[in-house]
């Protein structure tokens, strides 16, 4: 039921990964019975916080505060970088000598952590934690079970990355379509063409104005801009 939950979130927010990674951090912690679970991304080599269950205040605030943070700043990163499964039985051992990381985990009250990574082509782009308020291993089948929910997590990544590549491809061409259409209807005036380019230059970059001037002479000439407040256009 879970995981057709999650392939239903996949499927209804095909341009937006977020509400995938939360499905799947509530729905991992509610079935391994974790105290917490989050979702982590890997960009250029250091982890960013992307969902997680909370705790207490004080705790997630903690969470939050650490991160981002190189991936290779971890005793396991190379593990998770080697796309392996990381098992920490005992915090208080382990991070005994990592002050920041201690506080944290007493802060959030966990003793054991589970780290099962995110592969895309043998390569590491994320990874799942669990903790738990005991210390000790998870069980196997927990271990194949935030796999299932990892692999789901980077199909959720692919079809975003796709599905946004293409509504872009799709945008551009009717931009360039649209502006093509403007010169082929204004042969003696160059105004509009101005005016269609500086519009859709702003909507597609996602700028906060653009502008189209001409150099004549050595002198830069205004032609056409995107408006913003009334006196900022007048300057």
């Amino acid at each position: 039921t879970a995981t057709a939950d999650i392939l239903k979130v996949i499927a209804s927010s095909p341009s937006d990964v977020q509400p995938v990674f939360e499905a799947i951090a509530a729905s991992s912690n509610r079935l391994i019975a974790g105290l917490s679970t989050a979702v982590h991304r890997v960009i250029d080599d250091a982890l960013h916080l992307a969902a997680f269950t909370r705790t207490t205040p004080a705790g997630d605030a903690a969470l939050q505060a650490s991160f981002p943070r190189p991936l290779s700043s971890a005793a396991w990163g190379e593990n998770i970088r080697n796309g392996e499964t990381v098992h920490i039985p005992d915090v208080e051992i382990e991070w005994a000598g990592q002050p920041t990381l201690l506080e944290m985990a007493r802060l959030r009250r966990f003793r054991s952590l589970l780290f099962v990574p995110l592969l895309r082509h043998g390569t590491t782009i994320g990874i799942i934690s669990v903790s738990r308020k005991e210390a000790g291993t998870f069980a196997p089948h927990h271990v194949l079970l935030l796999q299932t929910f990892a692999d789901q997590a980077v199909i959720a990544i692919e079809n975003t990355r796709l599905f946004n590549e293409t509504k872009e491809a799709l945008e551009r061409q009717t931009a360039t379509a649209d502006i093509l259409k403007v010169i082929a209807s204004s042969p003696s005036d160059i105004q509009p063409v101005f005016e269609a380019i500086a519009t859709s230059a702003n909507r597609l970059v996602g700028g906060f104005s653009s502008t189209v001037f001409r150099f004549i002479d050595g002198v830069a000439h205004l032609k056409a801009f995107t408006p913003t407040t009334p006196a900022a256009d007048q300057v």
